[in-house]
């Protein structure tokens, strides 16, 4: 039996770019469940953001334009509780308040 190695799936290959408007969407739907609920706000940390729209931690993932989408969203009142070095990372936490 020959050993046909493009049959395989590549462990070391990247996941599918994922783009700024799944972030938006992902964001978005957040907010809406958050604001149904009644919350008076919603921490949304980039890490937990990514990986309910992609793969997270994975080579080639898309954090820059999580955290991106995740500051382009803010509204006068939200507040950005912790902010990593370089402003883009897992670790960005914004509070994002309501009504939007």
């Amino acid at each position: 039996m020959k050993n046909d190695a493009t049959a395989r799936p590549q462990a070391n290959q990247a996941p599918a770019r994922l783009s700024k408007g799944d972030f938006v969407t992902a964001l978005r739907k957040q907010l809406q469940e958050a604001a149904k609920a009644g919350e008076t706000s919603v921490d949304v940390r980039a890490a937990t953001l990514h990986s309910d729209v992609g793969v997270y931690p994975a080579r080639g993932h898309s954090m820059p334009t999580c955290c991106t989408v995740m500051y382009e969203e803010m509204q006068p009142g939200d507040e950005i509780l912790l902010t990593p070095p370089g402003g883009k990372g897992p670790t960005l936490l914004v509070r994002y308040k309501f009504p939007r």
